[in-house]
């Protein structure tokens, strides 16, 4: 019985020794099959935020160029932690916590430390066409989210630029053009500080557009202007049309934005009347003086100084002659008729007349005393409007 008892001990502690190797064995291979979980944060309430910038770096295009990237690595949890800020990816450098905030050594909540890094751009870089950096950020151990920073050899356009021209059509050598050029920042990012500029062909110099040190927050806008002088071969084409672009410093050309513009061809030159010449006009009932320099596009103060034989210009009568200089280079070159008449009507106003004979509704209201009464007989400088 003894042996029995024996025996029945030495299995039971044999079944025993062979279930716990069996248990160790199953333990050992899961803990072979087991996905790796993230490490929690080691501190409650602490959430770090990362923001990768690349300073007004946008695309590369050589080697030995120097990438400068920026992370801007901030606590937007509740709680506080200490250091060490690590990242990976790059070699990073950072200022002491103790020196952002409140100078304390811990990094508080919304407490934000501006790390850096470089990266030198290499042949293999410029042949693939881009540079991708992946980046985490690690505070006391606690882990950022990912940021991907992507740079192209292609410069992505984060400007919009759009030109208008004041006026649209033109009738005078020399007449000036206000070109005024509006630059959009249509990124997701502030662009700058940076002066930027318009660079239109029809001008000689670039066009500085803001302040020289100006940051334009997306959709945010800067506006200039230049003037334009209408040109003997504009006149003679009869057409302006140009396309600027802007830009700035380490930031690509928006695309091209432009403004066309045209002669004024309502009224064809007549024959015989050639821009820039002199001619003699002989004084037709009605007229004075500056109404005839106007009715050849001519400068009036001009007109009047080529007449000194007048021995007052403001009083010309019919059969005079008087010399006209330069004509079309103060407007458009009509020829006579220079004045007209008109019978007012009950439904006729100052604007609709001027408009019906293309006058200036100011000389047009000079010229009549300012009267304007149904069945009088008005004096119409024709074409007199600019």
């Amino acid at each position: 019985m003894k042996k029995l008892i024996s025996l029945f001990i030495l299995s039971a502690l044999s079944l025993s020794i062979l279930a716990s190797c069996n248990l160790f064995r199953s333990n050992a291979t899961d803990t072979q099959n087991q996905v790796i979980q993230p490490t929690p944060n080691l501190i409650p309430g602490v959430t770090i935020q990362l923001v990768v910038k690349t300073g007004d770096t946008t695309f590369f295009d050589t080697v030995g160029q120097i990438i400068t990237y920026r992370y801007r690595i901030r606590n937007t949890g509740t709680t506080s932690t200490p250091g060490p800020i690590t990242a990976t990816g790059l070699p990073i450098t950072c200022p002491e916590i103790n020196t952002v905030g409140n100078l304390d050594d811990l990094l508080d909540p919304e407490e934000l430390i501006v790390c850096t890094a470089t990266y030198t751009v290499t042949q293999a870089d410029l042949d693939l066409g881009t540079i991708t950096h992946i980046a985490t950020a690690f505070v006391n151990g606690i882990a950022s989210e990912p940021v991907t920073t992507t740079l192209t050899t292609t410069p992505p356009t984060v400007l919009s630029l759009t030109k208008t021209a004041n006026p649209v059509i033109y009738n005078s050598l020399g007449q000036p053009i206000t070109y005024t050029y509006v630059i959009t920042n249509i990124g997701s990012d502030p662009l700058g500080p940076v002066q930027f500029v318009v660079s239109d062909p029809g001008l000689s110099a670039l066009i500085n557009c803001g302040d020289p040190a100006l940051t334009l927050a997306p959709a945010g806008t800067v506006t200039c202007s230049a003037i334009y002088t209408i040109t003997q071969a504009d006149m003679d084409v009869g057409l302006v049309s140009t396309s600027a672009t802007a830009s700035g410093e380490g930031l690509a050309p928006s695309l091209p934005a432009g403004a066309t513009i045209t002669k004024d061809v309502s009224a064809p030159t007549p024959p015989g009347l050639v821009v820039g010449s002199t001619i003699t006009h002989k004084v037709a009932q009605g007229e004075w003086l500056w109404q005839i320099a106007r009715c050849y596009g001519a400068d009036p103060k001009k007109v009047s100084a080529e007449n000194p034989q007048l021995p007052n210009p403001a009083e010309i009568s019919p059969g005079m002659t008087v010399t006209v200089p330069n004509i079309g280079s103060d407007g458009t070159i009509y020829g006579p008729p220079c004045v007209g008449t008109h019978i007012v009507q009950a439904t006729d106003t100052w604007d609709s007349i001027a408009q019906t004979y293309r006058a200036d509704v100011t000389v047009l209201q000079m010229a009549n005393k300012h009267t304007l009464t149904v069945g009088d007989e008005l004096v119409i400088p024709l074409n007199s409007a600019k």
